[in-house]
């Protein structure tokens, strides 16, 4: 990474389903943030979504500072040769227009872009629970499922230089069809989307969102059917982290997005899925995102200080 002016601040943005998040930083500390909600951005029109993006970049920017870039994290697809999101499903606000080129006119400065699992990816590495790491898979569970695997600090990708989307894998027979076209595809079953759907059946007063690990720990203890939900959850999950660990071969894999602050509650049931025989088994070796649901901002802060990934 470059060393900046003290003067010289990066913005960052994550552009999620759920939320868009944007952070000023300097040396990889974060100065300022602010989370809005995704759904606000879809009455508006192009022009108004940009503007938008830029007025609060502006506002984020402390005094006396200077913005020397800008880098987005966006859930995929993205063409990151022709900055363009590619996602009418989960972004459709943001898709199918030059984003990054309309940013960087209105900022005039350089915007980079990439898939969102991607720029989380590299804010655990260089930030957070991924640091010292040679070769790390992160897997972030949020309204859909993010994968990036950073080998040596730099994103494994297709022949075409794409970036692999592997949290649509196929892991069971589930007749439900995803809008990637695949049945029985991981993401419709282990998103946090398919947990909270799933808890909020058994518990249709509790906002998931507002409720933390005590919480739960405790709806557990108090109904089987609760503790039953998370371990489905967890098998779910550990299903595609089996394929994607004997693929990849990881040294670390690292848990992100809002499922992940849960992850003691279904970690048996991952752990029930890893198992393999002698001979065959994977690198288990799974922990939790440091830097949590910034991690995604955070990294794409950085994107524009390091060499072409």
């Amino acid at each position: 990474m470059s060393t900046d002016r003290d003067d010289n601040v990066r913005a960052g943005i994550d552009l999620g389903g759920t939320g868009v998040r944007i952070v000023i930083s300097s040396e990889g500390r974060e100065l300022a943030s602010l989370t809005v909600p995704t759904a606000s951005f879809n009455p508006l029109s192009k022009s108004e979504r940009v503007a938008k993006l830029v007025g609060s970049i502006r506002e984020l920017i402390p005094s006396g500072k200077k913005l020397l870039s800008l880098g987005i994290g966006a859930s995929g697809p993205v063409n990151i040769r022709t900055g363009v999101i590619e996602n009418e499903d989960t972004l459709p606000a943001f898709s199918n227009f030059p984003l990054v080129d309309e940013l960087s006119s209105a900022l005039d400065l350089k915007v980079h872009i990439d898939n969102d699992a991607v720029t989380a990816a590299l804010g655990e590495y260089y930030l957070g629970a991924g640091v010292g790491s040679r070769r790390m898979l992160m897997v972030t569970l949020g309204t859909g499922i993010g994968v990036a695997l950073l080998i040596e600090g730099r994103p494994f990708r297709a022949a075409d230089g794409s970036h692999p989307e592997a949290g649509h894998i196929p892991i069971s027979s589930n007749p439900i069809r995803c809008y990637c076209g695949l049945q029985g595809c991981w993401e419709c079953l282990a998103s946090r989307t398919w947990l909270q759907r799933e808890l909020q059946k058994l518990l249709p007063d509790v906002a998931y969102e507002n409720q933390d690990l005590p919480f739960f720990r405790k709806q557990c203890k108090q109904d089987p059917k609760v503790q039953d939900a998370f371990d489905r959850y967890g098998r779910y999950v550990g299903r595609g982290l089996n394929t994607l660990l004997m693929l990849y071969g990881p040294d670390i894999t690292i848990l992100s997005g809002s499922a992940a602050r849960l992850y003691p509650l279904y970690q048996a049931g991952v752990e029930e899925s890893l198992k393999r025989s002698e001979g065959f088994t994977v690198n288990s070796n799974i922990v939790q995102s440091l830097l949590g649901d910034a991690a995604g901002a955070a990294g794409a802060a950085l994107l524009p200080s390091l060499p072409p990934l």
